[in-house]
């Protein structure tokens, strides 16, 4: 995430070079449509192409998750900036109404929260203590498709099963090679799909520390 400057404040003038480049820059405090049909256009046209990069069956467009995930990316990237907002207003803001248990939640939420650990980063780099921090760590815990990319000390709230779609599981195997977080490592297919991996990174003969999801934080 990168530069915080003037600019306009609808959420599909918001999302357009969050998407495309991974900075959102902001005029005044976000006030978004809950309904905006210009950024569910941009959202579905980014859920398009970020599906032809997933192996297996096709998966769908979950419109309102996108949503969902967009206002709430988009409030803490403005919380980091501002510094200024209660936590009890946070906790309305960053809070999803749903748990993923779909593919389509999985992937339709991705495409804005993949940008989540950053903000945690900075976040952190800021206040460690921050109860702005702690939203945000709990939210990754419970979408691990995005939160496998943060460097969580807790694993998943719950096994990162992805909705049994093979081609999210190797993405997520895929994001867990890239840090080998043990706290984050799947078991069942997705351990599977982790040693498939590994083996193409020539990495399957380097020792296993830990496994990741036998036991799981609350």
């Amino acid at each position: 995430m990168s530069g915080f400057a003037a600019a306009m404040d609808r959420l599909e003038d918001l999302l357009r070079p969050l998407l495309r480049e991974g900075r959102v820059s902001f005029r005044t405090a976000p006030s978004l449509d809950p309904t905006d049909s210009g950024a569910l256009g941009l959202l579905g046209m980014a859920h398009d192409a970020v599906c032809l990069e997933v192996a297996g069956p096709p998966i769908v467009f979950d419109g309102a998750v996108a949503l969902e995930a967009s206002r709430l990316v988009v409030h803490a990237c403005y919380a980091l900036l501002s510094r200024e907002q209660p936590v009890e207003e946070l906790e309305r803001r960053l809070s999803m109404s749903i748990d993923p248990k779909t593919p389509a939640q999985h992937l339709s939420a991705d495409l804005l929260f993949r940008y989540l650990p950053q903000v945690v980063q900075r976040a952190r780099a800021i206040n460690p203590s921050d109860g702005f921090v702690a939203l945000l760590t709990e939210l990754l815990r419970r979408w691990p498709l995005s939160g496998v990319l943060a460097n969580l000390e807790e694993g998943p709230m719950c096994p990162p099963e992805m909705g049994g779609h093979e081609g999210l599981l190797l993405l997520y195997a895929e994001r867990w090679a890239r840090r080998g977080n043990p706290a984050w490592r799947p078991d069942g297919r997705g351990g599977e799909c982790v040693e498939l991996v590994l083996r193409d990174l020539g990495r399957d003969r380097q020792p296993v520390v830990g496994t990741g999801n036998g036991r799981h934080g609350s």
